[in-house]
């Protein structure tokens, strides 16, 4: 399968001499924001890359936002803590769920009249079907690593990869209970956006973790 990707560049967020791939929640304020802020900083990443890229779906939340290039990172915290105030409050254990995640795209959308709806799954038969045709449309797709289930303390967890320069891809960290960014797919491997850096996922992979150490309800996307 050839690959599918966004057509545009990913928002890259400095801090410092870094340049990030999509935002990191190691920079954002607050502990609970920087321990379970994983799905505020997908939905920040989604909503940028619309702000920028997608005809209709510019608001004044990003106002003063370059309009390329790399997003300085007080620029960014600033973003993502008024959209954590308004549209996607953190719990201090686990972030926020599916259905919030979904429900405050919904209201940020509704709220600066962007012709787009939000909603948290699709069935087993249409899941790579649909992230396949939201990158043929140019909308970033948030995925779930879901957490255990049904027992919630299990200790399986899904091993992210990094692309090696001689074209190698090598396990580099494994996690449960997180919400990536896909930028891009091929018949084997998903590329997302995950703590700032490139990664990539392997397909056969995370359906046997959704199958075995998790389900479809939580291991999922945001279907728009």
């Amino acid at each position: 399968m050839k690959e599918t990707a966004l057509r545009h560049p990913w928002p890259s967020v400095q801090e410092g001499e870094v340049l990030s791939y999509g935002g990191c929640q190691g920079w954002l304020e607050g502990e609970t924001a920087r321990k379970s802020g994983c799905g505020l900083v997908a939905a920040t990443d989604l909503l940028l890359y619309l702000h920028r890229h997608r005809e209709g779906c510019a608001s004044r939340a990003f106002q003063g936002l370059p309009e390329s290039g790399p997003i300085p990172a007080e620029v960014y915290r600033h973003c993502a803590r008024r959209l954590q105030r308004k549209y996607f409050p953190l719990a201090r254990s686990f972030g926020f769920n599916a259905f919030v995640l979904a429900l405050g795209m919904e209201r940020f959308f509704w709220d600066y009249h962007i012709p787009c709806h939000a909603r948290w799954g699709v069935p087993g038969w249409r899941f790579w079907q649909d992230i396949q045709l939201m990158l043929e449309r140019d909308l970033p797709v948030i995925l779930c690593v879901g957490v255990s289930f049904p027992l919630p303390w299990g200790k399986g967890k899904l091993d992210f990869y990094q692309r090696q320069p001689d074209g190698e891809y090598r396990s580099v960290t494994a996690t449960r209970a997180h919400y990536v960014t896909v930028t891009g797919m091929d018949g084997e491997w998903l590329r997302v956006s995950s703590w700032g850096r490139e990664y990539f996922i392997r397909r056969e992979e995370y359906q046997r973790y959704r199958r075995r150490q998790s389900c479809g309800l939580y291991s999922n996307i945001l279907y728009l």
